[in-house]
């Protein structure tokens, strides 16, 4: 699963046409002739007046003030990222291999005939123990844990509502969910009851929606953390700005909305890289440092090779869960990136779902890791939206969304 992350430097690039958007505007999108050739560069692109008038409105507590840094610096990002990813897929990717094959990574549970694996454990430590093992359905050489806590998080909600919806890792490239959260929200997807996972930059998408913030508001926020890494550079910095921007835009209680509801994942590197997913949070910080430790790439988001989190050193959980599941009994995955070209199989919402609404496996690429300039990300909110309403306009309301069935967990739907 991991490895396919790489296989999108494969390809090679082509210019992305884009038209221009408001981002204010009423969320009715439609297709449209695309005029403006837009491809990745180095200098940022000129506003105008109207555009900083708005900008200041919008953003006041937010406002950067730094000069631009050299354009090296952005280069580095995506090298960085680019080596690091590489890299540890195909450790992670050969780590996975060994470990079922040797039938090995469940050796501390007993494994059931289904493939779902618990144990009971004893001591003042007990809810911090893992309590479940997962192999993945639609990808089986991805495994998963839960602590106990998180398990227990999960059963205190009474009421929940299938599907849930997953949202990949993208780096980035948060614009295109936050569209895809748009469309979902209008038409009734994803209510309150509704629960969701996500990687990385998926996860803090996932937390988002729960804390219950309009996605323009958070498309604004994007923008600001946008405009300060092409200000200030990206690699070893990222992390730092990140926690700022949540810091000021989520609300204090995000982690009692988030609890039994948001799935974040991360990915455990001792003492085999492994995926974790929590979705029981102690305090607003504690929220913050999951999302944070989900979009860990070491030498990108900080100066260091990793982090720690709740005693478990840990990185990107996109690497070994790249969608993670949802606790409703069927999920809806959500990917930034092409699901062809990634050659994963049950994702229901991509740019697939508009193929000529997308720009190159590279480009993409290139914005996840290195921040595009407003107009672009305008545009990737669009996309999301759009694709978003192809996949809803196959699926409707009344006969996908329902009140799940507790008794049935970790299902798919696509």
């Amino acid at each position: 699963m991991a490895s396919s992350l790489s296989s999108l430097l494969s390809h090679n690039s082509h210019s992305f046409s884009l038209s221009n958007t408001n981002p204010d505007s009423k969320h009715i999108f439609t297709r449209r002739p695309l005029t403006l050739a837009f491809c990745t560069k180095n200098e940022s692109d000129t506003t105008t007046d109207t555009d900083n008038d708005n900008d200041n409105k919008n953003n006041n507590k937010f406002k950067i003030t730094s000069p631009p840094s050299v354009s090296e610096k952005r280069s580095f990002a995506v090298a960085t990222g680019e080596l690091f990813l590489g890299l540890a897929s195909r450790i992670i990717k050969y780590s996975n291999n060994r470990r079922i094959s040797r039938n090995s990574g469940l050796s501390l549970l007993d494994k059931e005939t289904n493939g779902r694996s618990s144990i009971n454990f004893t001591g003042d430590d007990y809810k911090e123990r893992i309590g479940k093992v997962i192999e993945d359905e639609i990808e089986p050489e991805v495994i998963w844990e839960q602590r106990v806590k998180d398990i227990e998080a999960e059963k205190q909600r009474l009421v929940v509502t299938s599907p849930g919806f997953s949202f990949s890792a993208a780096g980035l490239l948060f614009p295109y969910h936050l569209g895809v959260a748009q469309c979902l929200i209008e038409k009734g997807y994803i209510k309150e009851t509704t629960p969701l996972a996500g990687s990385s930059a998926g996860a803090i998408v996932a937390a988002v929606i729960a804390s219950g913030a309009s996605m323009q508001e958070a498309l604004r926020a994007t923008k600001v953390l946008a405009e300060d890494c092409r200000l200030k550079g990206t690699a070893f910095r990222l992390g730092a700005v990140l926690r700022d921007v949540l810091e000021k835009f989520l609300p204090d209680d995000v982690h009692i909305r988030s609890n039994g509801r948001v799935r974040v994942a991360v990915t455990q590197i001792m003492w085999r890289p492994r995926g974790l997913l929590v979705d029981q949070f102690d305090s607003k910080e504690d929220l913050i440092n999951a999302v944070f430790t989900s979009s860990f790439i070491p030498g990108y988001l900080a100066p260091r090779p990793a982090t720690m989190f709740r005693n478990r050193l840990c990185i990107d959980g996109g690497l070994t869960l790249f969608m993670p599941p949802t606790s409703a009994a069927q999920t809806v995955r959500v990917c930034a990136f092409s699901a062809s070209r990634l050659g994963m199989q049950g994702i229901g919402i991509s740019p697939d779902c508009n193929p000529e609404n997308r720009a190159s496996p590279r480009e993409l690429f290139s914005w996840a890791l290195n921040p595009a300039e407003d107009q672009v990300l305008d545009r990737l909110f669009e996309f999301g939206y759009l694709d978003a309403s192809v996949w809803a306009e196959q699926n409707p309301l009344d006969k996908v969304v329902g009140d799940d069935s507790r008794m049935v967990e970790n299902g798919y739907a696509s």
